[in-house]
């Protein structure tokens, strides 16, 4: 038996074995496993739990993407410019000091009629879902999961035909969803719609500021009708988790108006419920744009009302809210956008979250990665706090979001800069295979009509002959979002984005596949025949384009690495840095190096080597400051593939090596069993 097989069959094992703390013996990935599950709490006991939270926006939200019920999730995750969510990613959240993230979900153009006449959620799309859960709730993390973007629930006008197609959707979809994560316990809370609202009404005494407005009684009730069934389908489905889960209510377009969030019905017999509420407040400080915006904070907008006051007026409303209704209420989105105005945005964070936290409301902070960048004009949407390819925050967000989570009580957080190096040449590896289609030494930055850069793009030539199974198209960018090609059908076929894949872990260095592109063009009602024009763009964002080129699927760019699957590990006292795979470090000190070749028709039985650094508790594989079921399982992972499920950092290396050998082998995760089954107390 191979290492990393065996390796996989004993934390199976262990996890049989372990059925005592609720788990199933499945397959390692399919693991939610706590040793303490948290239930019987209350709502207000809940969201006293939930210190603070951060928004995964842009994401699993995307809509009108032209995906469909067969469609590959991912194509539709990316759609808007942002990578795939990961481990790392929610890792790196969780470490900043938020315990709380709130997954914003689409489902319309992933549901379709089964044979009975219901709607059928994609099978493919609920797993994507499930798995993107899993990377926050497997965390010890409080999860919100919604229903968000959907064209049944956000309408042209509300009518009773209207409702009856939203209320028979939004059970069909509850029912399903309710099914899905049955067994998960009270850190799963769900959200039953996201700003339900309208766009016009005729009959609205407010006409003209309708689908942003507070809503009048009829949109109220229309919206509690829908509310009460969400609840009355998540409570039938009749598990003891979905008993008592929290759901989370909201009123109109989720205002934060008083008369609104006084409008929300708490259906009868719902249990543990919250009110949801979305406050970007004060909106001329943090998201408008026009000529009463002022982004300075404190100050005041142009219409002459304070800021500082209005933040203390709205969570006063909100105190008397919760005191008239005895429920909880959760800001499921803040934020303040990015005007180059870090300081203003650090007092405002401060005052925020010290009046939220005097109200008892947990806040979850609006984070779509939309980049302010050099030469950009700044707008009401630049709410980007983590980098989601490095999994570091941006140094104008680092402060702000420091403020934020030193508001709520969290001491102990880590909150890395993202920077990224100066872009030349000399450090990207063009393979001699490499076709090239476009090169530009100091690059490219095409401006878009309105001379800002926001949505231009360059026409790339001579890709014709490319756009097949042989090859994938590599572009060399520097650009605040992730760039994305565009192939156009028949001149004139729409704008059909299609995201890098996500392989690249190089600054400037993106990877788009043949099957990505095929499966974006064939969503459109096209075939990679009729493509015509073919353009680099940064969907939405200023790009600087240096190449572009078609590369044979096979080939290895030119380097000083091995073409052989190779891994090498140095070690060093000086150096605090362990590697996986293709990764060497520099060393000042006498270096050790370690190679392991394997060829394609035999894997043999290995153990890594690990960098002797100071681990911080041994056998807390997962950096949570506890020891349990989760570090075996994420040892495991960690060998069933090292690419796919690298430990966090160094010091989870040298936690891991539990038997003190300076390797990590199965031992170390027998000893961590034995650990979890109580049949040793210490390492």
């Amino acid at each position: 038996m191979n290492f990393k097989k065996k390796i996989a069959a004993i934390a199976t094992a262990a996890v049989c074995s372990l059925s005592i703390a609720g788990v199933s013996g499945k397959n390692v990935d399919d693991l939610n496993v706590y040793a303490a599950s948290v239930t019987g709490k209350s709502a207000f006991e809940i969201t006293n739990d939930m210190t603070i939270g951060w928004n995964l926006g842009n994401s699993l939200d995307c809509a009108n993407t032209g995906s469909s019920y067969n469609s590959e999730p991912k194509y539709a995750v990316t759609k808007w410019g942002n990578p795939e969510p990961t481990q790392e990613l929610f890792d790196a959240v969780k470490a900043a000091g938020f315990n709380t993230v709130r997954i914003p979900t689409t489902w319309y153009e992933h549901i379709q009629k089964d044979s009975n006449g219901d709607w059928e959620i994609s099978p493919s799309w609920m797993a994507y879902v499930k798995k993107t859960v899993d990377f926050a709730y497997n965390n010890d993390m409080y999860v919100i999961l919604n229903v968000h973007h959907e064209d049944w629930v956000n309408v042209e006008q509300f009518t009773d035909t209207t409702k009856a197609v939203a209320a028979e959707k939004l059970e069909d979809i509850w029912k399903q969803i309710s099914e899905e994560f049955k067994d998960y316990d009270q850190r799963l809370i769900f959200e039953g719609m996201n700003e339900p609202r309208q766009r016009t009404d005729p009959n609205d005494p407010n006409q003209g500021n309708v689908e942003w407005g507070g809503g009048y009684q009829y949109s109220w009730d229309y919206i509690n009708d829908l509310n009460e069934i969400f609840v009355d389908t998540v409570r039938s489905q009749g598990s003891s988790a979905n008993n008592e889960r929290l759901l989370m209510l909201p009123g109109y377009d989720a205002s934060s108006g008083v008369n609104t969030v006084r409008a929300i019905d708490i259906p009868e017999g719902s249990g543990n419920v919250a009110l949801s509420v979305h406050a970007y407040l004060p909106y001329y400080f943090g998201m408008a744009t026009d000529d009463k915006a002022n982004h300075t904070y404190p100050g005041q907008s142009g219409w002459g009302a304070d800021y500082t006051q209005e933040l203390q007026q709205f969570f006063s409303n909100m105190k008397s809210v919760i005191s008239e209704k005895n429920v909880p209420i959760i800001i499921g989105e803040f934020s303040a956008s990015d005007f180059n105005n870090t300081d203003s945005r650090v007092a405002w964070a401060k005052d925020y979250m010290k009046y939220a936290e005097d109200a008892n409301i947990p806040c979850v902070l609006w984070d779509n990665n939309a980049v302010l960048a050099e030469g950009a004009t700044p707008n009401g949407e630049n709410h980007s706090y983590i980098n989601r390819k490095t999994n570091t925050w941006y140094e104008s967000s680092v402060p702000v979001v420091k403020a934020m989570v030193e508001a709520v009580g969290v001491t102990n957080y880590d909150i890395p800069v993202y920077t990224a190096g100066d872009f030349s040449w000399s450090n990207i590896k063009i393979g001699s295979d490499w076709i090239e289609l476009f090169r530009s030494e100091n690059g490219q930055t095409p401006l878009s009509p309105d001379g800002t850069g926001d949505w231009a793009n360059i026409d790339i030539p001579g890709f014709k002959n490319y756009l097949n199974e042989n090859y994938k198209i590599v572009m060399i960018a520097k650009s605040a979002k992730d760039p994305t090609v565009v192939p156009m059908a028949n001149g004139d076929g729409g704008w059909i984005v299609v995201a890098n894949d996500g392989t690249s872990k190089q600054d400037y260095v993106y990877n788009y596949s043949y099957a990505d592109m095929k499966s974006a063009v064939e969503a459109a009602g096209f075939s990679m025949s009729d493509v015509t024009n073919f353009f680099a763009n940064a969907n939405g964002a200023p790009i600087t384009v240096y190449g572009l080129y078609a590369v044979p699927v096979n080939s290895q760019p030119e380097s000083t690495e091995s073409t052989e699957a190779t891994t090498q590990v140095e070690t060093t006292e000086a150096t605090t840095t362990a590697t996986t795979k293709s990764e060497t470090i520099a060393s000042e000190t006498e270096t050790t190096t370690v190679t392991t070749t394997t060829n394609t028709n035999e894997t043999e039985e290995t153990t890594t080597p690990i960098t002797p650094v100071q681990p911080s508790k041994i056998g807390d594989v997962n950096c949570d400051g506890s020891v349990g079921l989760a570090d075996a399982i994420a040892f495991a992972r960690y060998n069933l593939n090292e690419e796919l499920y690298p430990l966090k950092n160094e010091v989870a290396y040298a936690n891991a090596d539990v038997n003190h050998d300076n390797q990590l082998n199965e031992s170390d995760l027998e000893l961590l069993n034995e650990f979890n089954l109580q049949t040793i107390t210490h390492f």
